[in-house]
Parts: structure tokens; C-alpha cells; sequence
């Protein structure tokens, strides 16, 4: 087979123009994490965190004015891939702004607020009158450890509306819920 003259020039053209842009020219040395340039305007990525530490975050957005809640209420909160010590991979608060639902969520990313359809609690949440989560786990890691090594778990799901916490420890061979006062932390039934 024969290959005409102008396919081998146009070939032989774009081998040198992408070697003069770098395309094939030999790669950069790998980041060993000492050297380089890092943007100073990327955020940092998010960790599990306890709810404590994620509304310290949520504060700097509002004192920071890149959010606003002024005249919302706690409603419900919920945490995902909770461990022992509080830290969840998510959290999430659902938030009446007069009939209004608003629901924020932190995660790898930090806070956002996403749209959802889903019902609140009348009742109002006040972190001063209950437990914070972690501080619940803290408390009650007795008694949700068995329940953890039954499952083969290390994290549970964990919700708060109506004064009450429920614990869930899911895995592949079911789940077990526990509920806990919001107040006290007793374990309720």
C-alpha cells in the first residue's frame, strides 16, 4: 500500500506542532507535595466534621453575608456516616423561613443550600435546651458499640426532630435503630 506524499506532510506537520506545544514532549515530574504552586482560591477540602464544627463554618458564611437566615428556625437535623466522636461525612438542617422550607447541606464541598420537598417538624430545635450530637455519642457510645459490632459497622445515621434522636446503624444484614431524649440523652423504649 502506498501512502501519498501530502498525508506523510500533514502527519509529520502536526507531530512537530504538538511537540512545540508540549503534547508529546515528556511529561511533568510527578507533585510530591513540596514543590509547585497551589491556588490560594481553592478551598480546602471538607473532612467529616462534628455539627459543631460545621456551624462554625456555616457562622463565617453569615457573618461573611454569603448567606442569609435571618428569620429561620431549626426544624431538623440529620448526620451521615456518623462516628463515635461525632464527625459525619454529611450533615444536614431543615429550616422553616416563615412557610417557606430551606434545607442546608455540609459536605465535602462546605454548606450549600439545596432545593428539596421534603415536610419539616413543627417543632423547633434549640441547641442550648438539647445534646449536640456529638456530645450524645460521647454520652451513649456504650450502647451503640454493641449495636455497631453486630452490624460490622463503624458509622451510624443519626436525626434530630421532636426532641428525639434516632440512631441508625445500617449494613448489609439490616439495621437497628435506637431513639435517645434530646435533652438527656436516655434511651427511650
Amino acid at each position: 500500500m502506498r501512502v501519498p506524499w501530502g498525508f506523510l506532510a500533514l502527519f509529520a506537520a502536526i507531530c512537530i506542532f504538538c511537540t512545540a506545544c508540549g503534547c508529546l514532549g515528556p511529561s511533568p515530574p510527578p507533585d510530591d507535595g513540596g514543590e509547585g504552586i497551589t491556588p490560594v482560591n481553592e478551598a480546602e477540602p471538607q473532612g467529616p466534621r462534628t455539627l459543631t464544627g460545621a456551624l462554625a463554618d456555616l457562622d463565617l458564611l453569615l457573618a461573611e453575608g454569603r448567606l442569609n437566615l435571618t428569620n429561620t428556625t431549626l426544624h431538623q437535623v440529620i448526620g451521615t456516616g456518623v462516628d463515635l466522636d461525632g464527625r459525619a461525612a454529611s450533615w444536614a438542617l431543615g429550616l422553616r423561613d416563615g412557610e417557606e422550607v430551606r434545607w442546608l447541606t455540609f459536605g465535602i464541598s462546605g454548606w450549600k443550600e439545596v432545593k428539596l420537598a421534603a415536610p419539616l417538624p413543627e417543632d423547633e430545635i434549640l441547641f442550648d435546651e438539647i445534646l449536640l450530637p456529638e456530645d450524645l455519642l460521647a454520652e451513649r457510645g456504650g450502647v451503640l458499640a454493641p449495636a455497631l459490632e453486630r452490624a460490622g459497622a463503624d458509622t451510624v445515621d443519626i436525626a434530630l426532630a421532636r426532641e428525639v434522636y434516632t440512631v441508625t446503624v445500617r449494613s448489609d444484614t439490616g439495621m437497628e435503630t435506637l431513639l435517645f431524649r434530646a435533652d438527656t440523652g436516655e434511651v427511650i423504649g
